[in-house]
């Protein structure tokens, strides 16, 4: 596997960052801050000189996997923050846009590198999964990373302290919640195509409907569901465990299935909203929410939920067999929703 890294200094450095340092990469403003005894670089939608209006922050946390920050265009040979809503874009007058890099993984590469990593999600490779990012990639890092990247953000003379948005989405969905119940600092909530029990827990959820949908027989579902919940009593016998042969490592999986994050959002005051398809069966858990917001007196919740949508946001078609004929996406008209909901709330 081979891929395009561009300038040298867009590695992320395992050496400590005495202090903070910004570049900028095509349309693009990064920073690499130090951070505990290493460093974090994140971007901001602002081309050079930019950075000269005051402006809310709306800052995105991405999915799974290493997925690098920036992804070279082949049609124009520039780079583009991979994960980030494509919507954010239409909101440069309204908001600084930030994205944070994951740990150990290159900033920038080319499409190949995204076609292998796809390709081979459950079978990490040495230059793909690399033992930094494998050590780092669980909930509470990422929490910490967000709030250190929030620290030097809201210092800047070109940050409006006064909106903090917070969106996350799938792996994201976690940090968002857990980041927003442990940081006042955030004013709106955004999370979506996360499950709210956790992610083993998700994981036993969509195992179990497809003992209905005919995937899989009642007794094979029951027995997937079982191997599952004795691979949760293995995790939990080994929960700080790094190490990885095959798919996430236990931390990582322990961490994302804390089954906290009800607590967590009851626990806020501020604006929150939460989106998912209806056949991203993980994340349809969610459904409860209003029933427990509204036990409280709670009013500060607002539930979206996609029909025939899956994980991303691709609408599905089902034929007369039940089975899927089309898939359609329709991520941005999703992204446009929780921009729509920002100006009213």
């Amino acid at each position: 596997m081979r891929y395009l890294l561009i300038f040298s200094i867009l590695y992320i450095h395992t050496a400590y960052a005495q202090q903070a340092t910004k570049r900028y990469v095509g349309g693009y403003t990064t920073f690499t801050i130090p951070f505990e005894g290493d460093s974090v670089t994140f971007a901001v939608v602002a081309r050079e000189g930019e950075q000269t209006k005051r402006k809310p922050i709306f800052l995105f946390r991405q999915g799974s996997l290493p997925i690098p920050l920036f992804t070279i265009n082949p049609k124009n040979n520039r780079p583009s923050l991979t994960e980030l809503p494509k919507t954010c874009y239409d909101h440069e007058a309204e908001y600084y846009s930030i994205m944070i890099a994951k740990p150990g993984v290159p900033l920038v590469v080319n499409d190949a590198y995204l076609d292998t990593l796809f390709s081979t999600r459950h079978r990490p490779k040495s230059d793909q999964y690399t033992r930094t990012y494998l050590s780092h990639n669980y909930l509470d890092y990422y929490v910490r990373q967000t709030r250190a990247v929030l620290d030097f953000v809201l210092k800047q003379p070109w940050a409006d302290t006064r909106r903090v948005v917070l969106t996350g989405g799938s792996e994201g969905y976690h940090v968002a919640i857990k980041t927003a119940h442990t940081d006042s600092r955030i004013t709106h909530l955004i999370a979506f195509s996360g499950g709210l029990e956790g992610r083993h827990q998700s994981i036993i959820r969509t195992e179990r409907i497809k003992g209905y949908t005919g995937e899989y027989s009642p007794e094979q579902a029951q027995q997937s569901v079982e191997n599952l919940q004795r691979e949760w009593a293995e995790i939990c016998r080994d929960s700080l465990n790094m190490n990885s042969i095959a798919g996430d490592p236990n931390r990582t999986t322990y961490s994302f299935s804390h089954g906290e994050n009800l607590n967590y959002l009851l626990a806020l005051k501020i604006p929150i909203l939460i989106l998912y398809g209806t056949a991203d069966v993980g994340s349809s858990s969610n459904d409860i929410l209003p029933l427990e917001f509204a036990r409280r007196g709670k009013i500060n919740l607002t539930l979206r939920a996609y029909p025939a949508h899956d994980h991303t946001f691709h609408k599905l078609t089902y034929g007369p067999d039940g089975k899927i004929t089309e898939r359609t996406y329709n991520g941005q008209a999703v992204e446009r929703d929780y921009f729509s909901w920002l100006t009213s709330h």
